[in-house]
This record gives structure tokens, C-alpha cells and sequence, in this order.
């Protein structure tokens, strides 16, 4: 195909009349920039077909970060964890087979427990577990180890006492909140494990 224009000139300088050393020239002069472009439209090609190989390697890496987001989440907070507060109980390390308990000898009302994953892109709830007035504490179930985690919890009849997130391996309190009359309802946030 883009020897059409080359065959075209040549029949031009064959019909035209004039000199046939300089019409010799020309289609030779003429050869040479055809082949100089076709050249050029050869690396042009090359460089295109290298960009769309690029593009598709990119296409796939986006699409294996979106099925597969890592878990930097979870390793930026335990680098540098949220400041606690009244209604957030912050665990600054990780929590091996979480358990929420009540610190209080004396009666307890039902304390609701929303576990949730937290991932760059979405939140999941993993389990709804309910700390009882007949019971101390309770295993937090978790789904998958080293993911960021926030436990909402929620509690209605008003006793004052205190709730303390707890690493069931070491047994050690990774973080509490004071529940108080009027404050019904806050957060634990941790990097938490299973221990199985």
C-alpha cells in the first residue's frame, strides 16, 4: 500500500518529458524519502504497540488493587493510631483474640457489639455479639487477621462502669471507655488477630 504513491511518481517521471538523469535523481530522491517514512511509521508503530502493552499491564495491576487492596491501612494506623476519647477506646498495639469485658463488680445491663472491618475501600460488619448482664466478657470474633477493626457499642438502661477492650492471648487491656448515664453508645478501633 505505501508503495502506490512510489509506483505513481515513477509512472509520472517516466510519461513527463525532460532530462533522464534528473528524472532518475528525483525518483531516487523520492525512494529514499518514502523509505525514510516508512521508517519512521515503523517506530511509530513500535512505540504504540509498547504503550498499549504498558497500559495493559497498568489495567491489570488497577484491577488486582481493587480485588485485592492491601492492607497499608492497617500497618499506617498502628504506625500512628487515632487519639482516644470519652467514646473511642484506641488499642496503639495489635489485639490478639479480642474480648470485650466488663470492669464493674456490680450489675451490668446488655451491651450490643457491632464488629466491622475497615478497608480502604469499603467497611465490612463481620458479627453482632451481645455482652449480657450475666456475663463478664465476650470474644470478639474476627474474620481476618492483621485488618483494621471498630466495634460500635451500644448500651441503653445507664449503669456507670467501664468497658475494656482485652488481648485474650497476653490477657493485657488494650483499651477502655468509661460508660456513663448519658453515654450510651462509642467505639473501640484496633489491628486485630485470631489466635487459633
Amino acid at each position: 500500500m505505501r508503495t502506490i504513491p512510489l509506483v505513481a511518481l515513477m509512472l509520472l517521471a517516466v510519461a513527463s518529458p525532460g532530462e533522464p538523469q534528473a528524472d532518475r535523481a528525483e525518483v531516487h530522491r523520492l525512494e529514499r524519502e518514502v523509505a525514510r517514512l516508512e521508517s519512521a511509521v515503523l517506530e511509530r508503530d513500535a512505540v504504540l504497540a509498547e504503550v498499549r502493552e504498558q497500559i495493559g499491564a497498568v489495567r491489570d495491576d488497577m484491577r488486582r488493587l481493587r480485588e485485592h487492596p492491601p492492607r497499608d491501612l492497617a500497618a499506617a494506623f498502628l504506625s500512628s493510631p487515632a487519639n482516644g476519647s470519652d467514646r473511642l477506646g484506641v488499642a496503639r498495639a495489635a489485639v490478639f483474640a479480642p474480648r470485650v469485658e466488663v470492669d464493674s463488680s456490680v450489675r451490668h445491663d446488655t451491651v450490643y457489639l457491632r464488629v466491622k472491618r475497615i478497608e480502604p475501600t469499603s467497611v465490612t460488619v463481620v458479627a453482632e455479639v451481645e455482652l449480657t448482664s450475666d456475663l463478664d466478657g465476650v470474644d470478639l470474633p474476627l474474620d481476618e487477621s492483621g485488618a483494621l477493626y471498630v466495634v460500635d457499642w451500644e448500651t441503653s438502661e445507664g449503669h456507670v462502669y467501664k468497658l475494656v477492650l482485652r488481648d485474650g492471648a497476653s490477657d493485657q487491656p488494650a483499651a477502655s471507655v468509661a460508660v456513663h448515664e448519658y453515654q450510651g453508645r462509642g467505639r473501640f478501633a484496633f489491628v486485630g488477630y485470631r489466635v487459633e
